[in-house]
């Protein structure tokens, strides 16, 4: 069997324009979070969100690019850091983000002299986020904000789905003014995408002779994740130097998906991140079932690079492309999760942000 295998990193990106508000009254939620300074002189933010295409969008995925960008504006949460040198603490949260003409709109208070703030987006992880104590350190206030993973994630259906928590902050610390550009800001998915094809091509699966795909299963994932990546480390290329888990987190038991064209699982399968295990036996890795010579066969799939085992990152996509199949494999889906045969099949492992960064690697697949 030869296979590929692959992950991407999808970013959605957030563009903030300033612009001086005459004193605009918003009627203020209730954020359990401390209030907003209370100041004369405030700024209203303009948030034109803009998110990126992908492939074009074939009709037998359960969702589309559409779906795993969407923003509810309720879970849009503006949380403002203040720094002191090398030190950011939590100041307050903006009282409202509103969706008013097309645009998303906040209001924050200017800076005193000199004080300087950062500004950090959470997307679609609650209505409500948990109570931050003031001058709590940026740190430790994001990972007070997590998300459940349990099981598999909804992504049923464009009209029935679970939108993906996501996270970005203000590349510096900066005066807030009616005179200042804040920039872009990068918006990085909570969640990893699996996707699992025959004869992949983009997202287009042409099948292999003589097998038929039938299911995947997922096993090993976190049952729990940040919504920010709060121990990872340098970001590059939109892709994560290292995974954050909260120490809480479980293990989910075999995610299993049913693969309904016989060719592919193109976004259904999306997982939080999940750390690098050491062995077959405690790393992710799916076991593929199909059909072939006949009869229903299994097949073992760990994700490694060079050799190595590799974690589930953010904001990536991992592809595992089938190309042939020409053994048969377990004749049960347990037996090729713990069967101790391995094929080193041809394949080729690379992480690509839209950006571009490039990893070479491996991959295997357990048969009999």
């Amino acid at each position: 069997m030869t296979g590929i295998l692959e992950h991407r990193s999808k970013a959605a990106t957030l563009y903030i324009i300033t612009a001086m508000a005459a004193i605009i009254a918003l009627s203020a939620c209730d954020t359990g979070q401390p209030d907003m300074p209370a100041d004369d002189n405030e700024v209203m933010l303009t948030l034109r969100l803009s998110l990126p295409e992908t492939e074009p969008d074939a009709a037998t995925r359960a969702i589309t690019s559409k779906e795993e960008s969407a923003i509810d504006v309720a879970q849009l949460k503006v949380l403002v850091f203040k720094a002191a040198g090398a030190t950011e603490t939590f100041s307050y949260e903006a009282p409202q983000v509103l969706l008013q003409g097309g645009k998303y709109t906040v209001t924050l208070k200017q800076s005193r002299a000199g004080e300087k703030y950062r500004l950090v987006v959470i997307a679609n992880a609650g209505n409500k986020l948990p109570i931050i104590p003031e001058n709590t350190s940026k740190n430790d206030a994001l990972k007070m904000i997590t998300f459940g993973a349990g099981g598999k994630w909804n992504a049923t259906g464009t009209t029935n789905y679970t939108r993906f928590p996501m996270w970005g902050e203000t590349a510096a610390t900066q005066v807030i003014s009616s005179a200042t550009s804040l920039g872009t800001i990068t918006l990085l998915r909570a969640l990893a995408r699996i996707d699992v094809g025959c004869a992949l091509s983009g997202e287009t699966a042409a099948g292999v002779n003589g097998f038929t795909l039938k299911s995947v299963s997922v096993y090993r994932t976190k049952n729990k994740g940040y919504a920010a990546p709060v121990n990872g480390g340098t970001i590059t290329g939109n892709v994560v130097a290292n995974v954050s888990i909260p120490p809480d987190a479980g293990t989910n038991g075999a995610l299993t998906y049913t693969c309904t064209d016989g060719k592919s699982l193109i976004r259904t399968i999306y997982t939080a991140e999940t750390p690098q295990g050491s062995n077959k036996d405690n790393n992710v890795c799916l076991v593929v079932g199909g059909t072939y010579a006949g009869s229903t066969n299994y097949y073992r799939v760990d994700l490694t690079t060079g050799g190595n085992y590799i974690p589930i990152k953010r904001n990536c996509r991992y592809i595992v492309n089938i190309k042939a199949v020409s053994n048969a494999g377990y004749t049960t889906e347990a037996a090729a999760l713990t069967g101790d045969k391995t094929l080193v099949i041809a394949t080729s492992v690379s992480a690509e942000a839209w950006g571009g960064q490039t990893v070479t690697g491996s991959g295997t697949i357990t048969l009999p």
